[in-house]
């Protein structure tokens, strides 16, 4: 027997279920009886644990008879409920007996009615479905929370569910877990560190404070997973931000969620107190989208995924030297290292790059404390430059396929023309029309991305004052850490040494966040030599 998630009537209380069902087996010498209750699932989940269990113990043998009160009862989906009632349960001669809806497997002329009584309690469950998610699309788009259960770190305010608090003490382990992933731990690592602390995963949390639970709790409710990790990394709730439509299902039958793609969320910003600020966030999801995999220590090294091989353009990949000390371990290009005929080496040691990135980050800031205006004036100015070439260049290839497109209208009107008139065959016409059709529903898409990529340029501007602000931070930088670099540095380019001179001389190029390149000859801080 089950229980429709929101149906509190008498007549369809487990109780009352018990006691009809009780009454009908003692009546007619259904003795004993065992019950199978799986209570507050709906009849739309054939899943419910309680109802795979009898039906295994019907495949067993053990069970010969089932009787349910009506048939919606078994099941809201008219095909499974079909199948168990019109072949397995014949298959292995299981007495079937829906109480209310007069269904009897022993009867023929009971089951007459049976299918169309299936059907109606699918079509009831699929309305049903229907009305709900209404309710929630329009609840998802007012802006309120979806959810039934508060984020990890958050509950739900007692006096308005449809607020979200701060709950300290889980907002804390939230709060650790994005300062280790910008210290350079990995997800997995990050999991054993809180598996090791004894820190309770976030569904044995919530069950000890009395919060809703959406999980099954594991035997060892302190075993943290990378992808529980992952998952509280990666939610913008943290921001203060609601964040709706982030999955849906296929339809009711289905369980499964499945991802909508980022253009599809609704996000309401600041619509809850923040646990994490934004810089935090933003260096967060930089280095999730630069991840590299970490060590076997479970660290990600410092510059892993923001060095580029000036050449080839791919990432540089970390080598860590087992048996020698920390000054040999080495980036080397990852295209180099899958076939040395790609591209070449661009060896640079971790060390090196430590060492002027910490030289030139120190001159930077150094400079736009004691500069700040003539800093904000060459940034701006530099920025227009390069952007104005960037738009000149764009503007001129979007014209050129605005033209190219109009040209097409014109030959495809003139084959038209001559197809009418005999000059054409109709063969020649259809081959003709179908090739331009073909490159202008390619250049419809290309003319559609170019015009969406200058307005977005257009609107952008550089945002010295966020740089501005990542400075003021720090009063003076002793040491490197990874927070540090993911703070100031969007990537680092790493060009081929040059032995020409007898020595050693490589040459590295650092693009800083908000403000990007920072032009050498303004001051001498963009450009970093090793040797």
């Amino acid at each position: 027997m089950s229980q429709d998630n929101g149906n509190v009537g008498d007549s369809d209380s487990i109780i009352n279920q018990k006691k009809i069902l009780a009454e009908y087996a003692e009546r007619n010498g259904y003795t004993p009886y065992q019950f199978y209750i799986d209570d507050g699932f709906s009849g739309t989940n054939f899943e419910r644990p309680q109802f795979k269990q009898m039906i295994e113990d019907a495949k067993k043998g053990t069970v010969k008879r089932i009787i349910c009160k009506d048939l919606s009862r078994f099941g809201r989906d008219y095909i499974k409920v079909g199948l168990y009632t019109e072949f397995i349960f014949p298959d292995k001669d299981i007495h079937f007996i829906a109480v209310n809806d007069d269904v009897d497997s022993n009867v023929q002329k009971d089951n007459d009615l049976a299918p169309f009584k299936n059907l109606f309690n699918e079509w009831y469950a699929r309305d049903t479905s229907k009305k709900i998610k209404a309710v929630k699309k329009a609840k998802g788009l007012a802006g309120e929370h979806m959810g039934c259960v508060a984020p990890y770190g958050y509950r739900k305010n007692p006096d308005n569910p449809k607020e979200w608090l701060i709950d300290e003490e889980s907002a804390e382990v939230v709060r650790e877990i994005f300062r280790l992933c910008v210290d350079g731990y990995g997800p997995r690592r990050i999991a054993n560190i809180l598996t090791e602390r004894k820190i309770l995963i976030p569904s044995a949390y919530a069950l000890e404070k009395g919060y809703a639970v959406r999980n099954n709790i594991p035997k060892n409710p302190c075993q943290w997973s990378s992808t529980v990790v992952v998952d509280v990394l990666e939610r913008m709730d943290y921001l203060g931000h609601t964040v709706n439509f982030k999955t849906h299902r296929k339809s009711y039958k289905q369980k499964k969620k499945i991802e909508n793609d980022k253009s599809e969320w609704k996000i309401f910003e600041n619509t809850h107190e923040p646990i994490i600020d934004k810089s935090t966030f933003d260096i967060v999801q930089k280095i999730r989208a630069n991840r590299k995999r970490p060590t076997k220590m479970g660290e990600m090294p410092m510059f892993s995924g923001i060095l580029y091989c000036a050449d080839c353009g791919k990432k540089l990949s970390f080598h860590r030297r087992a048996n020698d000390p920390d000054t040999k371990h080495n980036f080397v290009c990852s295209n180099y290292r899958s076939d040395t005929h790609n591209c070449s080496m661009h060896y640079i040691r971790n060390v090196v790059v430590e060492q002027l990135v910490l030289e030139n980050l120190r001159e930077v800031v150094s400079y736009v404390k004691a500069y700040e205006d003539e800093f904000v004036q060459m940034v701006m100015d530099a920025d227009i430059k390069q952007k104005s070439k960037e738009l000149a260049k764009k503007k001129r290839v979007l014209s050129d396929k605005e033209k190219r497109y109009t040209q097409l209208d014109g030959l495809f009107q003139r084959i038209y023309e001559d197809n009418v008139s005999g000059k054409l065959s109709d063969e020649r016409f259809v081959k003709l029309s179908q090739g331009y059709e073909a490159e202008q529903k390619d250049l419809q898409s290309e003319i559609e991305a170019l015009r969406m990529e200058l307005s977005q340029e257009e609107q952008q501007s550089v945002n010295v004052k966020s740089f501005l602000s990542t400075v003021k931070k720090y009063t003076e930088i002793p040491e490197l850490t990874s927070e540090i670099v993911h703070e100031f540095i969007d990537r680092i380019i790493v060009h081929e040494a040059d032995k020409s001179s007898g020595k050693r001389i490589q040459e590295i190029e650092i693009i800083y966040n908000h403000i990007g390149v920072f032009d050498r000859s303004k001051v001498n801080v963009y450009m970093g030599k090793a040797v």
